[in-house]
């Protein structure tokens, strides 16, 4: 992104980075380290925060504290870099959203989708952790109903933006994570394009930004970024408001694929993406290398 500060300075920003705090690598301390090297603009932190059952890839209820003072405590020791603190807040219904953090005055937050129903024994089903999860849940929670797997991910996501919108949806095209080759389903199918731009006319009567997510397609998990060119598409032509991240758990992740992701937006229509500075969003003008 391009801001004007004297003159032209090239910079990244990333708010959707993840700590030791809940399944992230690295420490606050490192991954703002390393965004300095970067000379990166604006960094906001977005561990996953607590959910009210068990979980061991959420942060403790008892580290949030911590977590807080660390990113306090980062951007005490880094002026020359804009830190902002917030957290991934999952949706359930009825059990946890954005709007239960509101007390805790986040810079930002991101508002995922991870749980999309629960097991008979009353076990959440996590439809994004492995193949053989999603198997299991789309057997035992939707009696191998795939459609019905599928539609109930998107209207929990417009549940969200609807009743407790975030500021950032994250990867919006989830479900697709772990359907590479159109393993459980085909994403062109009528059905899951309808269902996607429905989710799409919702978000287009919100504040929410989407962001364009890097994580699925450098781990190997899609060949897209989250989300697929045909959804980044829709929300041009509806006048979407974007963000870019690379949904980091280690520092060296900070700007993955970051240009690609520059260039298929500019390709797209998109001339500026959305950016957290001066404590405001605010839209800045995006080129190929930033």
């Amino acid at each position: 992104m391009a801001i004007e500060i004297a003159c032209t300075v090239m910079n990244w920003t990333n708010y959707h980075m993840h700590t030791f705090y809940c399944d992230g690598k690295c420490t606050v301390e490192e991954h703002a380290r390393q965004a300095i090297e970067n000379q990166m603009l604006a960094i906001g932190f977005s561990s996953h925060a607590p959910v009210p059952f068990q979980s061991d890839w959420h942060m403790k209820q008892e580290d949030l504290k911590a977590y807080l003072q660390d990113i306090k405590h980062a951007k005490e020791a880094h002026p020359q870099l804009q830190i902002y603190t917030g957290l991934e807040v999952d949706f359930i219904p009825d059990v946890i959203g954005p709007g239960d953090f509101e007390a805790y005055k986040l810079d930002v937050i991101v508002g995922s989708v991870h749980y999309i129903g629960q097991y008979a024994d009353g076990e959440y089903f996590c439809m994004d952790f492995t193949a053989e999860e999603l198997a299991r849940g789309l057997r035992e929670v939707y009696a191998d109903d795939v459609q019905a797997m599928v539609r109930a991910y998107y209207e929990r996501v417009q549940m969200m933006v609807k009743y407790d919108p975030p500021d950032i949806i994250g990867h919006l095209d989830l479900i697709k994570k772990l359907n590479k080759g159109n393993r459980f389903f085909d994403e062109t199918q009528a059905w899951y394009k309808e269902i996607v731009a429905e989710t799409i006319e919702l978000i287009s009567n919100s504040s929410c930004i989407v962001e364009v997510n890097t994580r699925g397609f450098y781990q190997g998990k899609t060949t897209e970024f989250y989300p697929s060119k045909w959804i980044l598409e829709l929300c041009f032509a509806k006048n979407i408001p974007v963000t870019i991240s690379s949904d980091a758990h280690h520092f060296s992740e900070l700007e993955n694929n970051f240009e690609e992701v520059a260039v298929l937006l500019l390709n797209i229509g998109y001339k500026e993406v959305k950016a957290y500075l001066n404590d405001a969003w605010t839209s800045m003008r995006l080129l190929s290398n930033g």
